[in-house]
């Protein structure tokens, strides 16, 4: 094995790990004060990794969903998330994990 495909191998296997970003469709969520309020209610949860985009959340306007970064090691607490987007004014839809390339993966949980 050549040394270049060792080490592209390693680079591979040494990026970040996406199995602790979610993407969450939010009814409602339709201009950028409503991103504000929903980011701010959704970045003060325990688990969310305030690292990572704007306090841990990132929110797509256009396409009404958020992408949450949720601690390493630690569980995603759907019934808090969806009542912290609940209590914004918002309806959370389905919660689905994210692929090493941003695609949507398992849908995790569908509220019905």
């Amino acid at each position: 094995m050549s040394t270049k495909l060792i080490v592209a191998a390693l680079l591979l296997l040494s990026g970040p790990v996406f199995a602790s970003d979610y993407v969450v469709h939010v009814h409602g969520l339709v201009c950028s004060f409503c991103a504000q309020g929903v980011t701010k209610k959704v970045s003060r949860l325990p688990f969310i990794d305030q690292s990572k985009y704007t306090k841990g959340v990132k929110v797509e306007i256009e396409k009404q969903k958020l992408t949450i970064a949720v601690i390493p090691d630690r569980d995603l607490d759907i019934p808090a998330l969806f009542e912290a987007i609940t209590s914004g004014g918002y309806e959370p839809v389905d919660i689905w994990t994210v692929t090493a390339t941003g695609e949507l993966d398992e849908l995790v949980e569908n509220k019905p």
